[in-house]
């Protein structure tokens, strides 16, 4: 993938190290739009912004490298899907690639991928 977005669904607790470090190598990988829901999912937004200056020096960047972040505390699953699918155009470009990162005590990719493919 060159440019996606990704999709963190937290349902348990993430220790924040591992948190900082998911949130650089998203960074690194291309990532230009993430989006988080669940706990602490403020705290991810925060988390890949510091990542995103980090990997800039704290400076100057070139803009098509500028990572979006959205955190999405007072919604439902349902709703985050959605936006995630049909509100995160980027600059000129839609993001067609999506990275969906599941936190949670169960597998549930299946109700995820349906959740996106009827939204």
């Amino acid at each position: 993938m060159t440019k996606f977005k990704c999709l963190i669904l937290i349902e348990r607790e993430v220790d924040w190290e591992y948190r900082n470090e998911v949130s650089k190598a998203l960074v690194k990988a291309g990532c230009v739009y993430s989006l988080a829901w669940g706990i602490d999912c403020s705290a991810w937004d925060d988390s890949v912004d510091w990542a995103f200056l980090e990997a800039h020096n704290f400076g100057d960047y070139p803009k098509v490298k500028f990572v979006m972040t959205t955190w999405h505390e007072d919604e439902t699953l349902q709703e985050v899907v959605e936006f995630a699918k049909h509100c995160t155009d980027y600059s000129e470009a839609k993001l067609e690639d999506i990275l969906v990162l599941d936190f949670a005590h169960h597998e549930r990719s299946e109700l995820i991928k349906k959740l996106y493919l009827a939204a």
